[in-house]
């Protein structure tokens, strides 16, 4: 009985495994030139980790963005397309009086406004 106790309490020796899951079984060449590779070792040291749980940490919790597409380019245009229209009216309010300004104003304010909650619209769908 005794015999029995002391063997229960003997510890395990050695690192504990780990969960398969867990483990680092793939690698992934990824090659970087000097001055890259230096920034990241100057990076991972400022953050006081291996090079290699540095660039890992980077790689998983970082976002991707997507490139812009032929839709955003064109909503772009057109936001820099009302932007020199309210340049435009803004030059013409300093030289004449505002209220000549009002309908067109409001109306590009309008169409600003459309563009806008367009996008939010769209990120929002591309979020979920």
């Amino acid at each position: 009985m005794i015999a029995t106790r002391n063997q229960d309490k003997k510890k395990m020796k050695g690192r504990p495994t780990v969960a398969d899951a867990r483990r680092l079984s793939k690698a992934v060449t990824v090659k970087f030139s000097k001055i890259d590779y230096e920034i990241l070792r100057t990076r991972s040291r400022k953050a006081n980790r291996r090079l290699a749980e540095y660039i890992r940490e980077s790689a998983l919790k970082s976002e991707v963005v997507q490139p812009h597409t032929e839709a955003d380019m064109k909503k772009y245009r057109t936001l820099v397309g009302m932007a020199n229209n309210l340049n435009q009216l803004t030059r013409l309010a300093h030289q004449d009086s505002i209220i000549y300004l009002y309908s067109p104003l409001d109306r590009l304010l309008g169409e600003i406004t459309d563009v806008i909650r367009e996008h939010k619209q769209i990120t929002n769908k591309k979020k979920r």
